[in-house]
């Protein structure tokens, strides 16, 4: 082969950058829609017990009659569906789904890049003060791309007109036009302040405690190939979950209540966060910010545990298919 027709020849065969790029993006998309589907079956599967701890969260402020309360995890299994109708179990859940799929491509696209962004430049492993620096930074970006579609879910979520009574809101769009008009651009992001203060830390926590049980997992072939290896996995997210969700579970008491505040169907409207805090405090101590606990652990810990799994398994897969593909952007 002549010295000018062997460059002409490699360039033949040489893939096209689109080609890549294509593929690149095909994998992603794959990766994307996997994890929002397994995790919009997995939302709407514990909806009932979602809707039951913002209700206990945030009844305290509702012009609900104290005796047409649910109060606690028991009645409200059973009272919602004789008061409000089978349907009212997935009141908000619309919502919850839908922003499922930005959620899940920054919580996990981003995460990975922000390891790297905060990795070590000499090449040593991601340190502790990393990983949280990484999962904050996810924290943020996630709730400010998707935080009027979370006021809408609470909002929906908390409405408990009975069977044969008008709904508060017909929907998702007129719960935020409704905010919008009386509320103005603020009232979408009412309680965003404490949204933060609570995903952050959730979100640094868990990933972090995650990243930790998983490194301390054995990592050679037979291991991985046990049948136990799979439930040291689920057991890593769901603990990782329990535990974030527990340490930030006032503050996220605190942001219901700041997102339903003076909203239709609820007769309190707070000043600011303090005096959330404050009135909280008064009407029933420490309780107040923990209505709902119990709940949201066992609302928690299969959500989290399929969440950090099927993330695992799917990454797992693509670089299987592409070792290039270890992180999909």
């Amino acid at each position: 082969m002549s010295p000018v027709s062997q460059p002409f020849a490699a360039a033949t065969f040489q893939e096209p950058w689109s080609a890549s790029a294509w593929d690149s993006l095909r994998l992603f998309s794959l990766h994307l829609v996997a994890i929002g589907g397994s995790g919009a079956l997995a939302r709407t599967a514990l909806a009932p017990l979602e809707r039951i701890k913002i209700l206990l969260q945030v009844e305290s402020i509702s012009n609900t009659p104290p005796m047409q309360r649910y109060g606690s995890f028991n009645h409200a299994i059973w009272r919602i569906n004789q008061r409000e109708g089978f349907k009212a179990y997935f009141r908000g859940n619309g919502a919850n789904v839908l922003r499922l799929l930005p959620d899940t491509a920054i919580k996990f696209a981003l995460h990975d890049q922000f390891k790297v962004m905060f990795a070590p430049p000499d090449g040593r492993p991601l340190g502790l003060t990393g990983k949280l620096a990484a999962g904050s930074a996810t924290g943020v970006i996630k709730c400010l791309a998707s935080y009027p579609l979370e006021l809408a879910r609470t909002r929906l979520a908390a409405d408990t007109s009975s069977m044969g009574q008008a709904r508060l809101y017909r929907g998702i769009a007129h719960c935020m036009s409704h905010t919008w008009r009386h509320e103005g651009t603020r009232g979408l992001y009412k309680g965003m302040v404490a949204s933060i203060a609570a995903v952050v830390p959730y979100l640094a926590i868990s990933f972090t405690t995650y990243d930790e049980l998983q490194s301390r997992l054995p990592n050679d072939r037979g291991s991985r190939a046990a049948w136990w290896y799979g439930f040291t996995k689920l057991g890593s997210g769901a603990a990782a979950g329990l535990l974030a969700s527990t340490l930030v579970y006032p503050v996220d008491t605190v942001r219901r209540q700041m997102q339903v505040s003076g909203s239709p169907g609820h007769s309190i409207a707070y000043k600011g966060y303090w005096d959330c805090v404050h009135r909280m405090y008064r009407r029933q101590g420490l309780t107040a910010f923990y209505r709902g606990a119990g709940v949201n652990a066992l609302r928690i810990v299969p959500a989290t545990a399929v969440q950090f799994t099927a993330y695992d398994m799917l990454k797992y897969a693509l670089l299987a298919l592409d070792p290039s593909a270890a992180s999909p952007l």
